[in-house]
């Protein structure tokens, strides 16, 4: 295997690491959610009814839904946001004060999803931010986990769920 095949690999091997870490989180954020307000219906998914049962819109959706969500995104909010905050927070937590708060903020930012999806986002946020910071600052690792996790969500409402 050439050393460029490999990391390739490795990357992607660690990525779906990323991957069930954020689920974990995002399903604790669902746990956390439950015990502020009862046990919710869910987040608020309406807005993806126009995938149901539709493949072509499926297929035209997921390409955009990785450069804007999975890519955009985490460039944004781990790449970007966390950075700044840091430089800004002279406390010597710093980079975890940051990542809690990019979290936060991407949370709301997910706010058509109602309370439940802010939290569960929330929640997936810090947990990106963290693997983020903990896996030496490498974007790919969340941009493809975030991929992941959009593919199933938009595959999952083209199923109708």
């Amino acid at each position: 295997m050439r050393p460029s095949l490999g990391r390739a690999l490795r990357t992607l091997g660690i990525s779906v690491l990323v991957f069930l870490f954020a689920i974990v989180a995002f399903l604790l954020g669902a746990v956390v959610a439950a015990n502020i307000v009862g046990i919710p219906e869910g987040a608020d998914m309406s807005g993806y009814n126009y995938l149901q049962g539709n493949l072509v819109r499926l297929l035209l959706a997921l390409p955009a839904v990785y450069v804007v969500s999975s890519f955009g995104e985490e460039v944004v909010y781990r790449g970007f946001l966390i950075n700044r905050l840091a430089e800004l927070t002279p406390k010597k937590p710093r980079w975890w004060i940051a990542v809690i708060v990019s979290g936060l903020i991407f949370g709301l930012a997910h706010y058509t999803w109602g309370f439940v999806g802010i939290v569960e986002t929330g929640f997936m946020g810090i947990a990106l931010g963290a693997a983020y910071l903990k896996l030496g600052r490498n974007l790919w690792l969340t941009i493809l986990a975030h991929a992941y996790m959009d593919t199933i969500l938009f595959v999952q409402m083209y199923l109708g769920g």
